[in-house]
């Protein structure tokens, strides 16, 4: 059971991930999954079974969720940008209730509040800066032209991407988005189902070489990342938290920034899709919430 329970987990992280502006590491706060997570990269060989344990199934439903979902998300965003957006923005807002206890619970008492407040409020002036960035038109994806300097972009896109993942509060899908790469990596992923109903090698030669530096750059960001994250939690575990509700506050206005919360709108905006979308929330909040009393 704790096995099925750790997959589905890991496919509502992994959707998560395909949706520019959407955390992976808000979605994992809400999931009671993240101090286990920075745990499981961080102390890997301290206890390999246990850790194990925890990572694959995680892993394996994050990779089915991308995979088998990419599809889906893609319908809803395309013909449902708004009410999709406003579902995944309703779970980060069932989170802050969640992460505020996490900052004040080892908040000393001789403190004033509006030291903790500016934290907060910088993180999230940096989130909403980053979500009002141009983001650059992304490349073509042709089968068999991966360059060597497309591999070491994917390389570096990879480490940068899963530091962003981890941190609650910060899209790693919007970094690639940010560098260029987010459809080019959604483009390999949809090779995959390609090869899988063609059998042509030269597809997967692609798939091979365009996604081996970056899963090699996710699993470099992801370890340097989870160690600041512990030294920061251990040592200045108030401020650390603070700065999270900060990003998770932006991510929330952060998410209706991006472009794609309107993309299914040619002109006006219809007052039905605004009703949906404050009923996806609801919905979304609502299942964050539940979630929160695990």
């Amino acid at each position: 059971m704790d096995f099925l329970f750790l997959f589905f987990k890991g496919i509502i992280v992994g959707i998560a991930n395909v949706i520019p502006g959407v955390s992976g590491g808000t979605i994992a706060v809400v999931l009671h999954i993240f101090d286990r997570l920075i745990e499981a990269i961080n102390h890997f060989t301290s206890n390999i079974k246990k850790h194990i344990m925890f990572l694959l199934p995680l892993i394996l439903g994050a990779g089915f969720g991308i995979l088998a979902f990419s599809v889906l998300i893609n319908y809803t965003l395309t013909n449902f940008s708004l009410p999709t957006c406003g579902f995944f923005a309703g779970l980060v807002a069932g989170s802050v209730p969640l992460i505020y206890s996490m900052a004040k619970s080892k908040r000393p008492s001789d403190k004033s509040n509006l030291n903790y407040i500016i934290y907060t409020v910088l993180s999230f002036a940096l989130v909403i800066f980053l979500a009002t960035i141009k983001t650059p038109e992304s490349s073509e994806v042709i089968v068999g032209d991966v360059s060597f300097s497309l591999m070491v972009k994917a390389l570096i896109g990879g480490i940068i991407a899963s530091a962003a993942m981890i941190i609650p509060g910060v899209s790693g899908s919007f970094m690639l988005v940010l560098m260029g790469l987010y459809n080019v990596v959604i483009g390999y992923v949809a090779l995959i189902k390609d090869f899988l109903l063609t059998w042509d090698f030269n597809i997967l030669i692609s798939i091979i070489k365009f996604c081996l530096p970056l899963g090699i750059g996710v699993i470099i960001g992801a370890i340097l990342i989870s160690k600041l994250i512990e030294f920061l939690m251990n040592k200045y575990h108030t401020q650390t938290y603070y700065i999270i509700l900060g990003l998770i506050l932006g991510s929330l206005v952060g998410i209706f920034l991006d472009p794609i919360a309107f993309g299914s709108y040619a002109g006006s905006v219809p007052v039905i899709a605004y009703i949906t979308t404050v009923i996806t929330f609801i919905v979304g909040f609502g299942v964050s919430t539940l979630l929160g009393k695990e």
